[in-house]
């Protein structure tokens, strides 16, 4: 298989995708639970649990549609289920967003989850197939690296509407729409741009996925697939580190709006500064990923990330949040993290992916992505629920205009400390994951001269592939 570098027009075609990835993903995580708590007035821990129990679903549906993504040879390809999904994935989110006319109970709740579950699904068959054409279209692992940086600049620059939002439903009151109907214009126009980023993927990629040949193409059934996959050295322990990682970026992102609207009071152009930060601010770090990786190893430099982070938590944990600026400074430090562990978990997904085709000579690395989703969706699940915990003891009540100080500033645990023991656990992860700097070049020389046809040895990562 020629291993033919990929031009800048190319890479940068593929990425708009991540319109779709990043952007949506935001808008749903830093407004949805906020949306049912403070809009439509459904109690918190009942919003949580819709969001918790859609998660869950969502991540069972993962490896299914990453095992069917692998295994069709044309219907169900990457491109083609991109493209087929388009429709509902833009439909099923702008109706998590519209509020129907039933009164708060049973009916609204089986509302929301049902059109959680359907947008969940959509998004998984964008998501999945989408990362999974990644390394299809860019066979060499340099080429991987640089769409990797262009996707962190594209989905933080596209994160800037994101931090719009709170100006965009005050545009649609002054026009005089309600505030429910305000929020669902809001989110069905912004749905739509993101639903668009990966129908610009699938139009960019055209000719370029990698043809479906019977020697790569898996021949096993979804439970041996995944047992092959599972077994791959290092790979639970990077599933396991993209789970806490999730559920460490989650939970900060639901907080945002609670924080700055609910216990600050900042007003409408405040609380879109803030959030720009936390969506947009990664842009500023995202020309770090290259350098970091040739200066230390993306390994040891995702080991410096965390450690830097984990010192910088601590120190705002003891701050406090007490006004707009250590929110601002607190949002470019989470979205630096969400930049390069983002960067840097999936460079360790496609490392399982090498290590499987040498091991076994088939692709999975749509099988590979769609694991490592499901643990990703968990931690999702998981700050949801954390978050809904929180709001209930604390005794939120989003309809209310007035909120205690004290039980407010509990707040501030959850996006400090919180996450500051979340990333002690990622640490330790990271010491144990057993792929090491000195493996990554041998490993990428194995893997481009077997698609190559060539020989190779794989002497310094024997025991990666037993």
């Amino acid at each position: 298989m020629e291993n033919k570098r990929l031009t800048r027009k190319q890479m940068w075609g593929f990425s708009v995708g991540t319109l779709g990835e990043y952007f949506v993903y935001f808008l749903f995580y830093n407004y949805f639970t906020y949306y049912l708590t403070d809009i439509v007035g459904i109690q918190a821990a009942v919003a949580s649990t819709i969001l918790s129990l859609a998660m869950i679903w969502d991540a069972v549906t993962d490896p299914v549609v990453g095992f069917v993504n692998d295994v069709s040879k044309k219907k169900w390809r990457r491109r083609a289920m991109m493209k087929k999904f388009f429709i509902p994935f833009c439909i099923t989110f702008a109706l998590c967003y519209i509020r129907p006319h039933l009164e708060v109970g049973p009916a609204l709740y089986v509302y929301y989850g049902a059109v959680c579950l359907a947008f969940w699904l959509a998004y998984t068959c964008e998501q999945v197939p989408f990362y999974g054409l990644l390394p299809e279209v860019a066979r060499h692992p340099d080429d991987r690296l640089t769409i990797r940086s262009i996707m962190a600049f594209i989905g933080n620059g596209g994160n800037l509407a994101v931090s719009l939002v709170p100006i965009i439903v005050e545009l649609f009151l002054q026009l005089g729409f309600v505030e429910s109907t305000s929020w669902s214009l809001t989110m069905g126009i912004l749905g739509v741009i993101g639903g668009l980023g990966f129908l610009a993927t699938v139009a960019s990629t055209k000719g370029m996925e990698a043809p479906v040949s019977e020697e790569t193409i898996q021949k096993s059934n979804l439970f041996s697939n995944y047992k092959e996959v599972i077994k791959t050295k290092g790979y639970i322990v990077s599933v396991l580190i993209y789970l806490f990682s999730t559920l460490f970026i989650n939970l900060i992102f639901a907080c945002i709006m609670y924080v700055g609207d609910s216990k600050l009071a900042l007003p409408a152009w405040q609380l879109s500064l803030v959030s720009a930060c936390y969506t947009f601010g990664g842009v500023f770090i995202t020309p770090l990923i290259g350098v970091l990786d040739k200066k230390l190893g993306s390994h040891n430099a995702f080991k410096a990330s965390v450690i830097v982070a984990l010192a910088a938590y601590i120190i705002i944990g003891f701050i406090g949040f007490h006004g707009m600026g250590i929110m601002l400074v607190h949002g470019l430090l989470t979205a630096a993290c969400f930049v390069l562990f983002t960067a840097y978990n999936y460079m360790m997904l496609y490392e399982a992916a090498d290590i499987i085709l040498l091991r076994t000579g088939e692709e999975k690395e749509g099988s590979v992505v769609a694991l490592a989703t499901f643990g990703y969706k968990i931690g999702a699940a998981l700050s949801a629920t954390t978050l809904g915990i929180a709001l209930t003891i604390i005794g939120y009540d989003g309809t209310s205009q007035i909120h205690d100080p004290a039980l407010m500033a509990k707040l501030d645990y959850l996006i400090t400390f919180i996450p500051a023991i979340l990333l002690v656990v990622i640490l330790v992860l990271l010491f144990v994951y057993p792929v090491k700097n000195h493996m990554i070049a041998p490993l990428r020389d194995a893997k481009l001269a077997k698609e190559a046809g060539k020989e190779y040895s794989v002497k310094e990562i024997e025991r990666l592939l037993k």
